[in-house]
């Protein structure tokens, strides 16, 4: 589907009119020889002039072949034909011209913004390749940079206090962002009621600043980590230096940010002493945290209500702790939040071995550890398996999924089910690794939980192609109506090469899926409650299936 974008104007052709089909405002489709557009939402509604449709082109003398437009060269009317999946029309040469998506790098995406598999509080930003940042959704808090609040249905530039700056990465964390340059600056905007913006106070601000404590102390920031989102929004972000120390600010009940303290802090500090440090693990709130050193060590601090440290008791601590059995990590997860308000909460952690094997530890009610129990553990035990694990995920809440992939390229599930999101084809909870039936094993290279406090889906990429299985409500994970399949299904309407996917959204229902092709077009699919989908769907309607975003 093309989409004519001729500034505040936009375009979708959407073919022949189907009836039980819904069109929303700007579909274009063809009726008995003529053009109409949508002017609201409507369904089974065929197009003649009036409060559901206008006429966009009429009759045989305008249009010939569905897609053609009539423009004027200032002499006589020429046609211009359709154009080609992803292209929009911009004027070349003073003339309206169809043009490829991926040669305008203010329209052409760069990389999705990530927070340890989900991004985004109803918010969802890009980076484009021309090094600037786009987006969409929810608007207080300035979590969207639109100045007035407004929600945004397609994504727009998130303006900086220096025009000129230009970004390399991005980074999503519920309603407060952060984007990295070259040089290793990091810059922030959105919500900020813990200090997480790192500026020295708790001014919202949907305007991009530079954090300065990082400049003028001389430090050069590789990464940042934000909190993972989930339904309450208390900030923290951690920052990992090009040198291998932590930094921290924002919220710090839990002795999380690891100075010591259990004092929020407004700007960046150091947590702890830790050095040569390659990967900084935060769980969703309350916040555990743990970082993996260069030689494979695991530092563990924060909370640990439910033995998720893996330290033999049930403290938090405040400083990280060298974990004294965890050795030769190579990727570790750590879970937390709660399923509904008011609920007590818990986490649990994961931990990825050089030698292929997968250590668990902390709360299990659901059997999220894969240990074959539903007994919690306050140090790190085995799971039994005779597979060879190079990757492990989880998603969040009190009632967790767990899940990792093999050296066999093969995806193994485990813990909570009440969504089918394990793709085992029935709702039953798995106390151990269990092995999914389907033609994608064997070619799995990554899957993840979306969503989280229950409501969580799997996706899996595999052969070129996503699949997925679980809570699909909102359409979060692209299968159209289906409520929620047991079983994982291939996820249709992909446009082109993946080079990257994502799933967006906070703790509950409200989350969605974003794939971004390797031409820089994005589709995208779920909740849309405030915009966020960036496919200018109004109205409080999700996106059921993939649907191309606007830029």
């Amino acid at each position: 589907m093309s989409v004519i974008d001729l500034g505040n104007i936009r375009f979708n052709w959407r073919g022949a009119y189907q009836a039980n089909t819904l069109y929303v405002p700007d579909d274009v489709v063809s009726y008995m020889g003529s053009s109409y557009v949508a002017k609201r939402n409507v369904t089974n509604i065929p197009p003649v002039v009036g409060l559901d449709w206008d006429l966009m082109a009429a009759g045989s003398t305008q249009l010939t072949t569905e897609g053609d437009l009539l423009i004027h060269d200032g002499n006589t009317p020429v046609r211009l034909p359709r154009g080609t999946n992803g292209q929009v029309i911009q004027l070349i040469n003073n003339r309206p011209a169809w043009r490829d998506q991926s040669m305008d790098p203010s329209r052409r995406v760069w990389k999705l913004a990530k927070v340890n598999g989900m991004g985004g509080y109803q918010t969802r930003v890009y980076l484009m390749t021309d090094g600037t940042i786009k987006a969409c959704g929810y608007g207080g808090n300035g979590s969207n940079g639109d100045t007035l609040g407004a929600n945004l249905y397609v994504p727009v530039r998130v303006a900086t206090e220096d025009p000129s700056v230009r970004f390399v990465d991005v980074y999503s964390g519920g309603m407060q962002h952060y984007a990295l340059t070259a040089n290793g600056e990091v810059w922030s905007w959105g919500y900020n009621n813990y200090g997480q913006l790192g500026h020295g106070d708790t001014a919202n601000r949907p305007i991009a600043k530079r954090i300065d404590y990082f400049v003028t102390n001389n430090i050069q920031i590789a990464k940042v980590i934000p909190a993972r989102p989930n339904v309450y929004d208390y900030g923290t972000a951690f920052f990992l230096t090009t040198d291998g120390k932590v930094y921290a600010v924002g919220c710090n009940a839990n002795g999380n940010l690891g100075n010591g303290t259990t004092t929020n802090a407004f700007t960046p500090v150091r947590c702890g002493s830790l050095t040569n440090i390659t990967q900084v693990i935060l769980s969703a709130l309350p916040y555990t945290a743990m970082a993996i050193e260069s030689n494979g060590n695991l530092w563990v601090w924060g909370y640990n209500a439910s033995g998720q440290l893996g330290l033999g008791d049930s403290t938090d601590r405040s400083t990280p702790i060298l974990h004294p059995s965890m050795t030769n990590v190579v990727k570790a997860v750590a879970s937390g939040g709660y399923n509904s308000a008011g609920a007590s909460p818990a986490g649990h952690a994961l931990v990825l071995r050089g030698d292929g094997t997968l250590w668990a530890a902390g709360y299990n009610a659901y059997g999220q550890l894969g240990l074959g129990d539903t007994t919690n553990r306050t140090s790190f035990s085995q799971i039994s398996s005779t597979a060879f694990f190079t990757d492990v995920f989880s998603g969040d809440g009190r009632f967790p999924s767990a899940g990792a992939l093999s050296n066999q390229a093969e995806i193994y599930t485990w813990g909570y089910n009440g969504y089918g999101q394990l793709g085992t084809g029935n709702l039953n909870n798995q106390l151990t690794p269990i092995k999914p039936t389907g033609p994608f094993q064997g070619q799995v290279v990554r899957a993840i939980f979306g969503g989280s406090t229950s409501y969580e889906g799997c996706i899996l990429q595999a052969g070129g192609l996503l699949w997925a299985a679980g809570y699909n409500g909102l359409g979060n994970i692209g299968l159209g109506t289906n409520p929620s399949p047991s079983s994982f299904s291939k996820i249709g309407g992909l446009a082109g090469t993946i080079q990257d996917w994502n799933c967006y959204g906070t703790g509950m229902t409200y989350w969605g899926l974003g794939v971004l092709y390797n031409d820089g077009r994005v589709d995208t699919c779920g909740s849309n409650t405030q915009g966020e989908t960036g496919t200018r769907v109004f109205g409080n309607n999700d996106v059921q299936s993939l649907k191309n975003v606007i830029f």
